[in-house]
């Protein structure tokens, strides 16, 4: 029939052209043609043989001259009198793409400008989030045909709980409170969202959620999860900001915590009471913080309505987003379903006015499914972000990196300047306090040896706790007394070691050369021992100001979380077990194979215990902490040596050899010699000492001397 009409068409005009078939002329100026159209040639005879020829053609002759003839048509401009053919040839309609191309030559050329911003701003390549959107008619006939279909499909569910005896409540179900029935099975029949956008960038939210429990997983009641970073089309992960407000359940306040647990943020009802089986209404408030992404030419609103997966179905989800007044989103989408298998055509959005955006699922959300949205928004709706607001946001996403930094400069700036000053010689000197033999000689010479034993004799001589003695080339160790409670834990197990049981006299023999083993080595470990405790006393401030700067820096990194005690302990926990194995990887073994075993097994904890720290804070962080700890043992190691803070004991153990050997002839007399016998031994000054008729009898470093050649 169209084939018909446009032929009659064709045919009365060409009837009345001033061209037949034969005598076409192209013509390539538009006007031109018009102005040829409305000046007639005289027929010949040529075109009258063509006008009989036409009449005279069947209907397929007919067809097959149309279809060559609007090959050759030529497009005219139409005045307002013209018809469609007008008094001229044929007249086709512009294409869309023409009028298209028209259009574009007459824009400004601001507007071409503003055109290819937009262009740019919605590209094929980076397209904005677009929907289908209904308004709020189109939406409500929808959802009423939806519904319409709910309610058959209930009415056929409904029969079928009732045969396969499932059992069925009734309960009032937001937003006007009709009653519904729905099964008594564990679900959550409602999930609704109310989404406002403040124009500071800040996110209000008030969740509505009913449930019906029954003891099963929601033992405790809701539970409520949320990712705790973002991630825009560009790649950026944001990590948001989460301030609970509020949480009633049925219209009664709730107390509720604020928790992180790896990349998650938690809202865990506070009190461990068990949930009775019922219906509750749950009303979740909270306000969200760096949810907007921005672009040079918009900004975006993205958020996951369900919060996470669900191990529930959700019979009916939907939000509705209030962005700021007068703004007009740019773009829309919402999808649902399972993570990587989204379906943007299971939701349905409506506007339901400039600035308010609708979202409804009109499909249940199955156990693991979930739904998100995204709107795109113009620029200026959101306020542009200050200094202040910048900073915040900063040290939101990398404060536990700014104060672990911290942390690390204030202890290197500590360990600098501390270096500067035990450089000068104005540490502590602790020489006044520990004259005894063994010490003095590792502080002279840098030795625990034999003769730091002979001084060690020479001591519990100069105590009264032992007489040494020669008789007929026997050196013997006489016991005096039992009472060595001025001596140190090691000191009494050589005394011990010397004098086993209730034996009083020691002969230094090839038979007791054991006995004199067992007590050196255990004056070595106790030297050493006393050294450590020396460099501890001295290094105690250090390591004090250290692991301060290392606990200072957690807990500024905790009160930045939203959990901040869990966060806390959780850091400390780590960085303890962190320095524990960092120690058993320094260890030095006495056994090869077990120094590797034990390495290796440290390593592997040293390395889980970082990913469980980056599970709360950056990764750099979790790298910087171990670096403290190390550097706090490095450091503490290095004060230990005697080149470190003990360089003022040595020094002044060195002025000690100096005043022994300069007043040599006054303190070889007397008692005074017998004070200083150990000391004089333990730092090879005895050349300078002889007996004399005034410390003849307490003068020992002859047998001393004898005693260490014979061991």
């Amino acid at each position: 029939m169209g084939k018909l009409f446009f032929a009659v068409c064709f045919f009365f005009s060409g009837y009345l052209s001033f061209e037949a078939a034969a005598a076409i002329r192209s013509v390539a100026d538009a006007n031109a043609a018009l102005e040829s159209s409305r000046n007639p040639i005289a027929e010949s005879a040529e075109i009258n043989q063509a006008r009989q020829q036409l009449q005279s053609m069947g209907s397929e002759e007919m067809e097959t001259y149309l279809k060559e003839r609007l090959k050759k048509v030529v497009k005219t401009t139409l005045d307002k009198g013209d018809g469609l053919g007008g008094d001229g040839a044929i007249n086709a309609q512009k294409s869309l793409e023409q009028i298209e191309k028209e259009n574009e030559a007459k824009k400004s050329t601001f507007e071409r400008i503003y055109d290819n911003a937009m262009n740019k701003l919605i590209s094929p390549k980076d397209p904005q989030p677009t929907a289908k959107l209904y308004t709020p008619e189109d939406a409500a006939r929808r959802q009423a045909n939806l519904e319409e279909q709910k309610r058959r499909m209930l009415a056929a569910q409904h029969e079928a709980w009732k045969k396969a005896n499932i059992d069925v409540i009734e309960a009032a179900l937001p937003p006007a409170g009709a009653k519904t029935l729905i099964p008594a099975q564990e679900h959550i029949p409602y999930l609704f969202s109310r989404i406002e956008l403040t124009p500071d960038g800040l996110t209000n939210i008030s969740d509505t959620i009913v449930i019906v429990a029954n003891g099963e997983n929601l033992k405790k009641g809701v539970t409520r999860a949320f990712p705790k970073h973002v991630l825009t089309r560009e790649g950026k992960r944001q990590k948001i900001d989460f301030q609970l407000l509020g949480v009633n359940v049925n219209g009664q306040e709730i107390p509720y915590k604020t928790v992180e647990r790896g990349n998650y943020i938690f809202l865990e009802p506070r009190n461990d009471d068990d949930l009775r089986p019922g219906v509750y209404t749950y009303q979740f408030n909270y306000l969200i913080d760096n949810q907007i992404f921005r672009y040079n030419e918009f900004d975006e609103f993205y958020w996951d309505i369900t919060g996470s997966v669900w191990n529930l179905v959700i019979a009916r989800a939907g939000a509705a987003l209030i962005m700021p007044p007068n703004t007009k989103p740019l773009g829309q989408t919402a999808v649902s379903g399972y993570s990587g298998l989204w379906d943007e055509n299971a939701v349905i959005i409506s506007k339901e006015a400039d600035n308010v955006l609708g979202f409804v699922t009109p499909y249940p959300l199955f156990i693991g499914q979930g739904m998100q949205i995204i709107v795109s928004i113009p620029k200026g709706a959101i306020s542009n972000l200050t200094l202040t607001k910048r900073f915040l946001l900063f040290m939101n996403e990398f404060g536990d990196i700014v104060f672990s930094a911290l942390g690390l400069a204030a202890i290197l700036l500590s360990y600098f300047l501390s270096w500067r000053y035990i450089r000068k010689n104005k540490s502590y000197k602790v020489l006044s306090a520990h004259k005894d033999g063994p010490i003095l000689r590792y502080l002279r010479k840098g030795l625990v040896d034999r003769k730091s034993f002979g001084a060690f004799l020479l001591d519990l001589y100069r105590k009264n706790i032992i007489d040494i003695e020669e008789n007929d080339g026997n050196i013997l160790l006489v016991k005096k007394t039992d009472n060595v409670k001025s001596l140190s834990k090691y000191e009494k197990k050589a005394v011990n070691n010397l004098f086993t049981g209730s034996e009083a006299v020691l002969n230094v023999n090839s038979y007791s050369l054991l006995k004199i083993k067992r007590a050196l080595d255990n004056i070595t470990k106790g030297v050493r021992q006393q050294i450590k405790l020396i460099s501890l006393k001295l290094n105690i401030g250090y390591i004090l100001f250290s692991v301060g700067m290392l606990v200072f820096a957690e807990l500024g990194i905790a009160a930045l979380a939203i959990d901040t005690a869990y966060t806390a302990a959780f850091m400390l926990t780590c960085t303890a077990a962190m320095a524990f194995n960092i120690f058993l990887i320094r260890k030095k073994y006495a056994k090869k194979w077990l120094g590797i075993a034990v390495k290796i097994l440290a390593g592997i904890f040293l390395a889980f215990e970082w990913f469980l720290l980056c599970s709360v804070v950056h990764p750099a962080t979790a790298l910087i902490f171990p670096a403290i700890i190390y550097i706090i043992m490095e450091y503490s190691k290095l004060y230990a040596q005697r080149g470190g803070l003990l360089s003022a004991s040595v020094n002044d153990a060195k002025e000690y050899n100096d005043l022994l050997v300069r007043k040599a002839a006054d303190i070889g007399l007397g008692k005074e010699f017998v004070m200083n016998q150990a000391a004089i031994f333990a730092m090879d000054a005895e050349e300078y000492y002889s007996p004399n008729n005034s410390n003849k009898n307490y003068y020992k470093l002859d047998i001393i001397n004898e005693l260490i050649q014979k061991i």
